[in-house]
């Protein structure tokens, strides 16, 4: 994982407003806050938000698409593994790959990570029928065991 990601993910999380946020991404956040929002979880997922590194890439090709992956999934996996136990609710981390770039040609990687409440609808609601990129959705478990293999 590229070290700027990795700062973010060991400066930790705070709660702001409700909202879990990463500390690093929150502090050099520039919008109005909560309010312009239609909800707690659009706000996690727009602070925490980021494309993933890969100007050091190729422009295609199978070595593309394993790097941003790994780097994608440590970030994703290490930053999940920061939440503290006390968290109110689950974080999740959302990974998607898609085509981008001046002609939409350029494998792209982007990494979120939003809380699941009972009472606010889902980031995505039904991962397994999203069509329009390519999605993951990763729970703390799932880094755990990730991370340990």
């Amino acid at each position: 994982m590229p070290h700027q990601f990795r700062a973010v993910a060991h400066a930790g999380w705070t709660v702001d407003d409700g909202a879990q946020l990463l500390t690093a991404l929150k502090s050099g956040y520039s919008g109005a806050g909560r309010t312009e929002f239609e909800d707690v979880v659009h706000y996690e997922a727009t602070v925490n938000g980021r494309g993933m590194m890969d100007y050091d890439l190729p422009d295609s090709g199978s070595e593309r698409l394993g790097t941003l992956l790994r780097r994608s999934l440590g970030y994703a996996c290490t930053a999940l593994l920061a939440v503290p136990p006390s968290s109110q609710w689950p974080v999740l981390a959302y990974i998607s790959l898609s085509e981008g770039g001046s002609n939409d040609d350029l494998l792209t990687a982007h990494v979120t990570f939003c809380s699941r409440r009972p009472d606010v609808p889902p980031y995505v609601d039904d991962v397994e029928s999203y069509v329009h990129e390519a999605l993951m959705e990763i729970s703390q478990e799932d880094a755990a065991a990730l991370l340990r293999k």
